[in-house]
């Protein structure tokens, strides 16, 4: 048997704790989780790292026919144990998708099943049909969203047999339809994936294995001291080290080599329906905007961090232009009410709240401050009062439209609205054939965010990720994501 050399294990350092049994496509909601996904499932087709444009994946090539999206299932891909992927399975995983119901990385059941409300992945849906190894997609008038879609992990596709015929519950991690398939678990966070010599991304720089290995979220910096130690070789973009953190360090690790994206990452204050309801519009940009002058000034000599005035990207599809956030600025000068309420805040997965007790508790001393793992709008909670007012995060916002991240951002509370206005507003906005229409809309529900002082942003930065020679890291500027295949020797 073939002993593997230290230089083909890639040690990473992972935010997670969660046994392997808890990653499941159909409920996304961080990051941790997405970047699991993506290294153990693929999907039909994926977004290029280098530039921003759909390429194959598990369907080798696709093409339009009217509204027809016609998928060509790659013939040799097979799991590591040999079981081949075929477009049986492509249909079973879309199905199963909108059984579960769980998706918040884009509306698909309106593009394809819009008629059928599917409990049975054995159920007919006209929309998702297949002809020997292609899948044929049916997405009527509204197939400009299809393809970017479908680019997510949510829309992973999974080995049939690697599924619960009853519950639909993954229970075969080995089989899967991903470059890497998980060997071992410890379920404490601790696993061991192998690279499948079977896969269409298999090349011999790549990592043979990779390990992940849980981060002490209860020990400051904990990744940064297990890369000193030589415990770990690469640190996530969503480590639990901040960014700047990471960029200092990198500048004491001579045998290391650092990434940055384009700052897309947003550190917003986002209220809740909590905070939207007990808190008057004048007190929301009164708190907002004092707590965004103290977070400024904390991190003003931060690097990579910018100002910002909005959610997305000065230069994104959905920004705003320079005249608009004036005017948007000049209404809330005058606004000034103190805040005595007794207050709860929530900071997600961005550093600990004693670091934000330190930035704002002078300031606000009847703010309570407690550190998240989920993002409030995904947590169903029993008690109203349980829920906080506020919370504070750090999302990836895209440069260009992507209805995976304009979905997920209304899922995940950030402009507002109820679960109902919510799927309203998006069935609207896929409704629209004109891409320049759409934007007009996508920037004027950005506009009502900010006005109804629901939306706080604060600042912006690059996600970052830190690699130990002689790995190198190839991950995209424009996506936040890992895909651990990019990190080669």
């Amino acid at each position: 048997m073939k002993t593997e050399s230290k230089s083909e294990v890639l040690r990473v350092a992972f935010p997670y704790d969660k046994p392997v049994s808890f990653y499941e496509p159909t409920k996304i909601h961080l990051a941790p989780e997405y970047i699991f996904l993506e290294n153990t499932f693929s999907q039909l087709v994926e977004m290029s790292p280098r530039d921003p444009k759909i390429v194959g994946g598990v369907a080798s090539s696709f093409s339009w026919d009217g509204d027809e999206l016609h998928l060509q299932i790659r013939d040799s891909l097979k799991t590591v144990s040999g079981i081949p992927i075929t477009a049986e399975d492509v249909v079973f995983s879309l199905k199963r998708l909108l059984v579960l119901s769980g998706n918040t990385h884009g509306n698909f059941k309106d593009l394809v099943c819009s008629d059928t409300d599917l409990t049975s992945v054995e159920q007919n849906c006209a929309g998702i049909q297949s002809r020997g190894n292609t899948v044929i997609l049916k997405a009527g008038k509204r197939k400009t969203f299809l393809l970017p879609m479908l680019s997510a992990i949510d829309f992973a596709i999974i080995p049939k047999g690697s599924v619960d015929p009853k519950i639909l519950q993954i229970i075969n991690y080995k089989d899967t339809s991903g470059p890497y398939y998980v060997f071992s678990d410890d379920e404490k966070g601790h696993a061991t994936l192998k690279l499948n010599p079977n896969h269409y991304k298999y090349s011999k720089d790549l990592p043979a294995t990779i390990e992940l290995i849980p981060s002490d979220r209860n020990v400051p910096n904990s990744s940064l001291m297990a890369f000193t130690e030589g415990k770990v070789d690469f640190i996530t973009t969503i480590d639990i080290a901040k960014p700047e953190e990471v960029i200092e360090f990198s500048r004491t690790q001579t045998d290391s080599s650092l990434h940055m994206t384009m700052n897309i990452r947003s550190f917003i204050i986002t209220f809740t329906q909590r905070g939207m309801n007990e808190l008057t519009k004048a007190e929301r940009f009164a708190m907002g905007k004092k707590m965004q002058l103290l977070f400024r000034e904390a991190f003003k000599d931060t690097p990579g961090y910018e100002k910002s005035n909005q959610f997305f990207p000065s230069m994104s599809d959905g920004a705003l232009k320079s005249s608009e956030l004036s005017a948007l600025e000049q209404p809330s000068q005058s606004l000034s009410p103190a805040i005595t309420k007794s207050l709860k805040m929530t900071v997600v997965r961005i550093g600990s709240k004693d670091k934000y007790q330190e930035i704002f508790g002078k300031e606000f001393p009847n703010l309570e401050i407690s550190e998240g793992e989920s993002l409030p709008a995904f947590l169903n909670y029993k008690n109203k009062k349980d829920m906080p007012h506020l919370f504070i995060s750090g999302p990836d916002t895209g440069f260009l439209e992507d209805i995976s991240l304009i979905s997920y951002t209304l899922s995940a509370g950030y402009f507002g609205m109820t679960t109902e206005e919510r799927e309203s507003w998006l069935a609207k906005y896929m409704a629209i054939s004109s891409r320049e229409e759409r934007i007009l809309l996508l920037r004027e529900k950005h506009k009502e965010a900010l006005i109804s002082g629901g939306l706080i942003p604060l600042m912006v930065s690059p996600y970052v990720a830190l690699a130990r020679k002689p790995w190198k890291i190839e991950l995209s500027q424009y996506f936040a994501n890992n895909p651990l295949w990019l990190i080669k020797q």
